[in-house]
């Protein structure tokens, strides 16, 4: 996809001369997913019918990208769209992430970019600079966080079992997650780790400048393994590509005892219209009013990718 915007560049952010003012949160939020791919198609599904949203139009350059959301108006440029668009998703290519969101926020929408928030740590101070110039909300699609097996009861007891683990030389976490995509072992990092990289520093409140060290590091023809520590915590990472069902599972070291959770199907099971990504969703539009509860901001995904990159390049 091609959107054309001011070139991404480093350092100081000198305000827009004429920024448009955000827009009014409503009791529905005028919405525009940007990118019908596999996954902004499963975005547009879900808003289609979410209360607290209305899906007005979708922007993707191929003609036939908005075959089955028809009649749903497909537009081909983020400047084509209505100027009543409140707020966006971007799921496009990684690559374009920063500089799609970049577009939609200096047009006063909140922005929800789907995870990795961006591929280069400087995007992303930008699009945070960004934000906060035109006073609006950025978010960042980690959907994890809302997996029904971190219910509030779990989420306590992580965070109790972590105060007993910091500073310790065990691991504390084991993270383990596939896909059956064919691709490289090292493009799972900001692929598939970066889900659980975001998930580390969520279930143990670690804040978003606490620095990552990466103890080790093993990249096989598959996967990658890493050793990580991260607010005093250590953890052990690892992602790949093996052909096989995806699958996705924590290990928990819980004051001496193994706790194994499956992220692909373990816990609470969602009731329809109650599933992860609507609840993303519902606290995206609480995060838009101030009150945000799990929903990862534009800061927190900024950190996953800068610790993901610190794997990635160790």
């Amino acid at each position: 996809m091609t959107f054309t915007t001011p070139a991404l560049v480093d350092g100081p952010i000198d305000a827009p001369d004429a920024q448009p003012a955000a827009h009014r949160v409503e009791d529905d939020l005028i919405h525009a997913v940007v990118g019908l791919g596999r996954f902004g198609r499963t975005h547009a599904r879900k808003l289609a019918g979410l209360p607290g949203f209305c899906l007005r139009a979708a922007v993707d350059r191929s003609p036939a990208a908005g075959a089955e959301m028809a009649p749903l108006p497909l537009l081909s440029q983020v400047d084509e769209l209505p100027p009543d668009i409140a707020s966006a998703t971007v799921a496009t290519s990684d690559a374009a992430h920063a500089e799609v969101a970049l577009a939609l926020m200096r047009r006063g929408c909140h922005v929800l970019v789907e995870k990795p928030l961006c591929i280069d740590p400087r995007d992303g101070r930008l699009m945070i600079g960004t934000a906060r110039q035109c006073g609006v909300t950025l978010c960042t699609g980690h959907i994890e966080r809302f997996n029904p097996v971190f219910d509030e009861a779990m989420l306590a007891r992580l965070r109790h079992a972590a105060t007993g683990h910091r500073h310790a030389s065990r691991p504390f976490l084991h993270f383990r997650r596939y896909s059956a995509r064919d691709a490289a072992a090292t493009d799972s990092i900001l692929d598939l780790m970066v889900h659980d990289i975001d998930l580390l520093a969520w279930l143990c409140a670690v804040p978003t400048d606490a620095p990552l060290r990466v103890i080790a590091r093993k990249v096989g023809f598959r996967s990658v393994r890493a050793r990580v520590q991260l607010g005093g915590l250590v953890a052990d990472l690892e992602s790949g590509y093996d052909g096989a069902p995806p699958q996705a599972r924590l290990q928990v070291d819980d004051a001496g005892r193994e706790l194994s959770i499956d992220l692909r199907g373990g816990g609470r099971r969602a009731a329809p219209g109650d599933d992860a990504l609507a609840q993303q969703y519902q606290d995206f539009a609480r995060a838009i009013r101030g009150q945000r509860r799990r929903i990862a901001s534009g800061a927190d995904g900024l950190a996953a990718v800068t610790r993901a990159l610190q794997v990635l390049r160790a």
